[in-house]
């Protein structure tokens, strides 16, 4: 048992600040009350979400990223979409190009954090995505599906990959903040 400090982690793709820029100026469409957009600099892709790790833990979280070896590759966004069909409750930009990367990049970060004991949320069916807005309860539901509807073939753009980041999660009142604590060059 380890006793002290923990943090909230999760280990991401950074996406560029050009394609942010693009997906923020979608909260003109989304501006729907009881929807919460995600803040340009909250935005990235998740490929595990962690919890509550110390200090211990979080150095075998990077000793396990060293052990990955993947080359650069190119993500494309375009599309939304968005969780639970009949209830919506998170809003996403779709990844057009580069999912396949993604989900094996997904795969070696899993196996080599469960081969060092690093216990994680496993998703059967992972789908890669950029997260764009949570839904609490909204009332106009037809104001959220023509909003939908309007940028369902939405095109943000493309980036090459070259890293992924371990990150601290600290919950704010304001929303979450970030901070990098290790970067893997692919």
């Amino acid at each position: 048992m380890s006793l002290g400090f923990s943090m909230r982690a999760f280990i991401a793709l950074e996406v560029p600040e050009t394609i942010r820029q693009r997906a923020e100026e979608l909260e003109k469409d989304f501006g729907i009350e009881g929807l919460t957009l995600v803040k340009k600099d909250a935005m990235h892709v998740t490929l595990q979400f962690l919890g509550d790790i110390d200090a211990a833990q979080a150095e075998k979280v990077v000793e396990s990223m060293k052990k990955v070896k993947f080359a650069p590759f190119k993500v494309g966004f375009s599309g939304l979409s968005y969780f639970t069909p009949r209830l919506i409750k998170v809003i996403f930009v779709e990844i057009s190009q580069g999912e396949k990367e993604l989900r094996e990049l997904y795969g070696k970060i899993g196996k080599e954090l469960k081969s060092s004991g690093i216990t994680f949320e496993i998703e059967k069916d992972y789908k890669p995505h950029l997260t764009i807005a949570r839904v609490k309860h909204v009332k106009e539901m037809r104001l959220l599906r023509d909003a939908l509807e309007k940028n369902s073939h939405l095109e943000l753009g493309t980036f090459e990959a070259r890293s992924v980041a371990l990150k601290e999660s600290t919950l704010t009142p304001s929303g979450p903040v970030y901070r990098s604590l290790y970067e893997l060059n692919l």
